[in-house]
């Protein structure tokens, strides 16, 4: 198993109070954790781009039925660690539903 170091995935409420700056994870990863830290309540989402570079959300294929699903937390104050199916990107953003009052940092890092 080959996992990423921590990085820091800053939303900076300067510059955009829902979503972070692209983080380049190093390599491409199948599997990507993210600690979430204390927010106000919002739901998490992950961006990945497109190869103009324009972000997206991210959607999982359900292998139950076929549908595609948004990749997105439950609504919390944060303070867990989520592992989420990547799909072989390697820059990612992370969203929230709600906009923060403070600069929030998330921590993330791949793992194949």
């Amino acid at each position: 198993m080959i996992v990423g170091n921590w990085q820091d995935a800053l939303i900076d409420v300067s510059e955009d109070d829902d979503l972070s700056a692209a983080v380049d994870l190093g390599r491409h990863y199948e599997t990507l954790q993210v600690y979430v830290p204390t927010i106000d309540s919002a739901q998490v989402s992950i961006k990945v781009p497109d190869a103009a570079g324009n972000y997206h959300d991210l959607y999982v294929t359900d292998n139950a039925d076929g549908g595609n699903n948004k990749v997105i937390s439950a609504a919390s104050t944060g303070g867990f660690i989520w592992t989420i199916p990547l799909g072989g990107f390697r820059h990612i953003k992370i969203a929230t539903s709600a906009g923060q009052t403070t600069d929030r940092t998330f921590k993330v890092r791949g793992v194949r």
